[in-house]
């Protein structure tokens, strides 16, 4: 599987191109199925494509849960975020790691980077992990990582940079990255949900007397687009304290 981008009813999407292309890692993007008209489907991935959308389905489901968990542990009304999911922007990707040879371990003194360091900027992504290959860990407050290692068929959920603007800090984002090491270098499938808003969704304070102080600059109040739009720009702030 490789990748090629492109645009389909104003949303992004990747798709198949030749595996000859290589890559660290290859993948594509799926978004909203609703309203997208005919998908780029290989003409042989009939089975493939329907348990992609009904996977996406179910994914979505489970963020709407999520989101009404977060807004109780707010202390909001639960179905606080239920408008901002109306028309939201989440994808859902395949990620293929490449093997990672010994030799390649070796060279990088035992330790190679598949997926450096960052945070996802949306609000909630839910990941379903290789089952038989490992190497995902998240950094802790003490600056120390540590490697996830989730129950057979569970699933792995972090908060992304649009969560944290909009609870002003009160949640952060979970720093992760991906490693390849002795005993977990063979090839790495994982499929990530990426849990967005729609873009006219208003960022505003969440809880009373919240302001956007020192470390947040950012407007008091914005919108999810222009989140979007600069997600990169509204991260550094805040990026020593997730």
């Amino acid at each position: 599987i490789g990748m090629v981008a492109g645009t389909h009813n104003r949303f992004a999407w990747l798709d198949f191109v030749p595996p000859e292309t290589g890559g660290a890692d290859d993948g594509w993007s799926l978004g909203p199925v609703e309203g997208r008209g005919s998908m780029p489907w290989r003409p042989d991935s009939e089975v493939f494509s329907s348990t992609w959308a009904a996977y996406y389905a179910e994914m979505e489901r489970l963020v709407a849960i999520l989101m009404r968990l977060f807004a109780l542990a707010l202390g909001l009304e639960a179905e606080t975020f239920k408008d901002a999911l109306v028309g939201h922007r989440s994808s859902m990707r395949a990620i293929l790691y490449a093997e990672v040879s010994q030799a390649e371990l070796s060279i990088a003194g035992g330790e190679v980077v598949r997926s450096p360091e960052h945070t996802d900027w949306g609000c909630v992504t839910v990941l379903l992990p290789d089952p038989n290959v490992g190497g995902l860990e998240v950094c802790g407050k003490d600056g120390t990582w540590k490697l996830i290692q989730p129950p057979p068929d569970g699933l792995v959920v972090n908060l992304g940079e649009l969560l944290k603007w909009w609870t002003r800090g009160a949640w952060v984002a979970t720093p992760h990255r991906v490693l390849a090491r002795s005993g977990c270098c063979s090839q790495r499938l994982s499929v990530p949900y990426f849990g967005l808003v729609n873009r006219s969704t208003v960022l505003a304070p969440l809880v009373q007397g919240q302001e956007p102080g020192e470390r947040h600059k950012a407007p008091a109040v914005f919108t999810a687009g222009e989140f979007f739009d600069h997600h990169e720009e509204y991260s550094r702030p805040m990026q020593e304290s997730s």
